[in-house]
C-alpha cells in the first residue's frame, strides 16, 4: 500500500523519533553524539521544541513513523533568531523513497518566520548533502576535522538556504 503522510509530530511519536535518531548515533558518523539519547531526554527535546514553536514533523508510511525532521535554534544568541538549523532523519528501512525531500519541503513551508535555514552535515553523509542540494541548499563552507567520532576526525559542511527576504 505504502501510504505516506507528512504531519506535525505528536508527543506519542517521540519513542519512534528517538529510535530513528539513536540508530544514527550508534551506527553512523552522521550524528556526532556518542551515546544514545534517553527517552526522557527525547521527551524534553520535543517539549522544548513545542514550547518554543520550533516545528517537528514525521513521515508516516502505512501508519508507522519512518522519518522525522525539525527546526532548532542555530545558536543561543539573539542575532541568530532569524536562522534555524534543519535536522532530517529517515529510518534505515525507508531510505531512498523521497521521504527526506517531503520532510524538508514541509519544514520550509512552516519556516516563514525565518530568513535562513542551515544544515550542518558530516561530509561522509553524502545522502544528506545530496538531499539538501536537491532542496536548494548551497554549501557555504567546510570545516576540516572539526569533530571526532569513533576515533576518527570528521569534516563538517554547512549548507544554507535563504527562504525569506524580510
Amino acid at each position: 500500500m505504502n501510504r505516506t503522510i507528512i504531519r506535525r509530530a505528536e508527543r506519542d511519536d517521540v519513542p519512534a523519533i528517538n529510535t530513528i535518531l539513536n540508530y544514527a548515533i550508534v551506527n553512523t558518523n552522521y550524528n556526532l553524539n556518542e551515546k544514545p539519547r534517553s527517552l526522557n531526554d527525547a521527551y524534553k527535546w520535543y517539549d522544548d521544541h513545542t514550547a518554543e514553536d520550533y516545528p517537528v514533523f514525521v513521515a508516516e508510511v502505512d501508519g508507522a513513523v519512518a522519518g522525522w525532521a525539525s527546526l532548532s535554534h542555530f545558536r543561543a544568541y539573539s542575532g541568530y533568531d532569524t536562522t534555524a538549523e534543519v535536522s532530517v532523519y529517515v529510518s534505515h528501512n525507508f531510505r531512498h523513497r523521497g521521504l527526506g525531500t517531503l520532510l524538508v519541503t514541509e519544514l520550509e513551508r512552516s519556516a516563514k518566520r525565518f530568513h535562513m535555514l542551515i544544515a550542518v552535515i558530516t561530509d561522509n553523509n553524502t545522502a544528506s548533502i545530496s538531499l539538501h542540494s536537491r532542496c536548494g541548499f548551497v554549501p557555504m563552507c567546510t570545516f576540516r576535522e572539526l569533530a571526532r567520532k569513533n576515533n576518527e576526525y570528521v569534516d563538517i559542511t554547512f549548507m544554507t538556504k535563504i527562504i525569506n527576504r524580510k
